[in-house]
């Protein structure tokens, strides 16, 4: 985001501050399903992976790639561009 002039330091500096507040967790995944959303979205397993647990937790997507965020909403998720 530097180099695109789209973020200054400031609001990196903001970011991480938000980010920190946000309560994380580890979860197990259905890899297997994983497969199955990166093949129907035509994107990487990692990015699957998100899908996956956006789906499993409910929970919006937080995205600003703007492929990962169509395929998100192709599958009824809602998204947050960041």
């Amino acid at each position: 985001m530097f180099k695109q002039d789209r973020l200054t330091i400031e609001e990196a500096r903001k970011g991480f501050m938000i980010f920190n507040t946000i309560p994380l967790r580890f979860t197990v995944t259905d890899f297997d399903n994983c497969l199955v959303i990166s093949k129907q979205t035509d994107l990487y397993a990692y990015e699957a992976y998100f899908l996956d647990c956006a789906m499993k937790h409910k929970a919006p997507l937080l995205t600003l790639d703007k492929k990962l965020k169509t395929a998100a909403e192709n599958l009824n998720l809602k998204t947050v561009e960041v």
